[in-house]
């Protein structure tokens, strides 16, 4: 017998104590009322019921089978309950319910055999007591009375098949309940299984961020125990904008990103749960050693890339050179003539701002964080790359100081705004805005040109990458470069009819505000 049915005995066994003990209480208080033969029958019945409560407690201690445990209990109630109808006067008896509470609560057990057997041993001690009575005492049992008996015995039946139907009806339950606990109890033992001998880290988050569930390998990975679930992710991974976006827009389909944790180079693939509450699958993958062999690999890419803009660079040069010879050499003959002027400054332009892209993405790059003005860095922008204020560029900016580093984001700013300028020249046709949205501060450059080719989209922030016979193909490839290097996330807006527009966007540790 399991534990389960042993403790479904011991509570029957006291609930069947209490209400014996009330009963015998009140009746040796009525003693006299419910004219009972003697009072020496109603101590012994208190006697027999000592003795059948010790014989159910040995029984559930040396008998194994519930069933047979169920009858010993109510055939001991029937017993009893034949002694005090028969000491309160038989027929006219007020103890003849007893018989059916008993089958009532039989019935409560699931045991449909145990119901059916206890309603036959009712009728038999009702009909024990019955003419038990009437022998000793002479009472003669009249037609009406015999009409009396059989209905009595008949309710007994009809009581026991009832609850019987019943007891059937929830035996059935409690075996589909104890089917799908045993399945619950397996699939998450399986989950439990499965959790543990996977290499990826695996964490629940619900709808505010906090950690509901992990498994070891993500407890190895970003070191959190279990006394800290409920804890925010945040407190352990400093999450990207578009991560947070992504969360808080409740967005379906995967999103994933590359996150840098202390040594380690983590791949995050977040997956929304459906279900009644909102909740996450966080992945955790551990790419540290994949990425140094891609970044090995981008070394000699980038080498290669050298190589190949050392060739261009010897190229280029040599022919704005060749012009600014030929130029200085007509300036002698004809010394009035700026066109020779411009066209040897324009040349020595084209030489500086090649020099100048190589220059900044060939130069290692390491951020160095102060608290900025962003207002003045945009600004100071501006005025770098209109200078006459030709192109009357839109600046809408909040004033605020952000914990950035102030030359990798004018970096940044330069090369869009300069791409913008030439792809959109004319007056107040491009927008520069910045704002903050909670955590993050973001950064549009939009213009009204062509915009961009579509067979450039998927590779414009490759080196030599351009659109334009005057672009070296080094601006948007720096531009993605300083992202990287600061985790922030930069993207161009497809929903948008003419130009371009580009989207960067970071945390913020926001410092004051204006």
């Amino acid at each position: 017998m399991d534990q389960f049915n042993l403790q479904r005995l011991k509570i029957l066994l006291l609930f069947r104590a209490l209400a014996s003990l009330s009963l015998f209480a009140i009746l040796f208080w009525m003693n006299n009322v419910v004219n009972f033969s003697s009072t020496i029958l109603l101590t012994q019945v208190s006697v027999f019921w000592l003795a059948f409560t010790a014989i159910q407690v040995l029984g559930m201690r040396l008998v194994n089978s519930y069933s047979i445990n169920l009858l010993v209990q109510f055939t001991s109630d029937l017993i009893l309950i034949c002694f005090l109808i028969y000491g309160s006067g038989g027929l006219e008896s007020p103890f003849i319910f007893l018989l059916g509470l008993v089958i009532v609560v039989a019935g409560s057990q699931s045991r449909v055999l145990v119901v059916l057997t206890v309603a036959v041993l009712a009728s038999i001690a009702y009909l024990t007591a019955i003419y038990t009575y009437a022998n000793v005492h002479d009472f003669e049992i009249i037609k009406e009375n015999v009409l009396r008996i059989l209905l009595q015995t008949s309710v007994f039946f009809l009581a026991g098949g009832m609850m019987a139907h019943i007891a059937s009806k929830h035996a059935a339950l409690q075996k589909e309940s104890e089917q799908a606990i045993t399945k619950h109890k397996n699939l998450k033992e399986l989950y439990a299984q499965v959790l543990s001998t996977m290499e990826e880290g695996i964490i629940i988050l619900n709808q505010s961020m906090q950690i509901q569930d992990f498994n070891a390998a993500a407890a190895n990975i970003i070191g959190i125990s279990n006394h800290q679930k409920g804890f925010s992710i945040k407190s352990f991974i400093q999450l990207s904008p578009s991560f947070i976006q992504h969360l808080q827009m409740y967005a379906e389909g995967t999103y994933q990103t590359e996150h840098q944790h202390q040594n380690l180079t983590l791949l995050l693939r977040l997956n929304r749960i459906m279900g009644e509450e909102t909740s996450w699958l966080l992945t955790i993958i551990d790419i540290t050693e994949n990425r140094k062999l891609a970044q090995q690999l981008a070394e000699r890419d980038k080498l290669a890339s050298i190589g190949q803009m050392a060739a261009m660079l010897a190229h280029e040069i040599r022919n704005p050179m060749q012009t600014v010879a030929q130029a200085v050499e007509l300036m002698g003959l004809k010394s009035e003539d700026k066109k020779l002027e411009n066209i040897i400054t324009h040349e020595i332009s084209r030489l500086n701002r090649l020099v100048s892209d190589m220059l900044d993405y060939a130069n290692p790059l390491h951020p160095h964080l102060l608290q900025s003005h962003i207002q003045t860095l945009i600004h100071q922008s501006v005025e770098q790359q209109d200078l006459s204020n030709k192109h009357k560029i839109i600046v809408t900016c909040e004033d605020v100081n952000i914990e950035v580093d102030p030359d990798h984001f004018r970096l940044v700013l330069d090369n869009l705004l300069r791409n913008a300028i030439f792809s959109s020249p004319e007056p107040a046709s491009i927008k520069i805005s910045f704002n903050l949205i909670n955590d993050v501060w973001q950064l549009i450059v939009r213009d009204h040109g062509k915009g961009i080719a579509p067979q450039l989209r998927n590779n414009m922030f490759e080196p030599f990458r351009t659109g334009s016979k005057q672009g070296t193909g080094l601006g948007l490839a720096t531009v993605w470069q300083v992202c990287h290097i600061n985790h922030w996330d930069i993207s161009i807006d497809n929903d948008i009819d003419d130009g371009a527009c580009f989207i960067v966007r970071g945390n913020a540790n926001i410092a004051m505000r204006g």
